[in-house]
């Protein structure tokens, strides 16, 4: 896991619950010293730990944090790579665009990004399906990084997830209905 997504949860935990909160869970989750850069990759086990120490200090659901991780991260991202979210103008088009043109971007940036695969459907002009596929199966931080984005654009947003491979599937469905 790239640098940039451990900075995206500090920034959060700092502003939540402060600064002090995160050196805690450094100190209980990460190697002696640890200090996130944003193009260097870390063990996925790093983050995941981080996060669950989040839960456990905010007695959450880890789903729910994860979520919640998500809709920040978006707007993190945003600010740190406006070359990327400038050219788009609304939601849809984003969401249309995540594996053709943000993960194609992402993959300039960094070496080796391990991305998860997400194909978007369009149903109906309030109605995008998208098929979510990844070895980490952070499906909640994805449904949190599309309600950061709809935040963004200044879009409603609801998301149905009828489908989850933390329930056995081979990939996440996620209907997203738009108002």
């Amino acid at each position: 896991m790239r640098g940039v997504i451990f900075r995206g949860l500090e920034e959060l935990v700092v502003e939540a619950i402060g600064m002090q909160a995160w050196d805690e869970l450094l100190e209980a989750h990460a190697p002696e010293g640890r200090v996130y850069v944003s193009p260097t990759s870390y063990p996925d086990a790093e983050l995941f730990a981080l996060a669950q120490g989040v839960a456990d200090k905010l007695n959450k659901p880890l789903t729910d944090v994860l979520a919640i991780f998500g809709q920040s991260l978006f707007g993190f991202l945003a600010e740190k790579h406006k070359g990327i979210s400038s050219k788009f103008t609304s939601f849809d088009e984003l969401v249309l665009s995540i594996d053709s043109m943000i993960h194609m971007e992402v993959k300039k940036l960094y070496d080796e990004p391990n991305l998860p695969s997400i194909a978007a459907i369009v149903k109906d002009d309030k109605t995008i399906v998208l098929e979510y596929c990844s070895n980490r199966k952070l499906c909640f931080c994805a449904e949190g990084l599309l309600y950061g984005a709809a935040q963004f654009y200044s879009r409603k947003l609801k998301i149905e997830h009828p489908q989850c491979m933390h329930s056995g599937a081979k990939h996440c469905v996620l209907i997203l209905h738009l108002d």
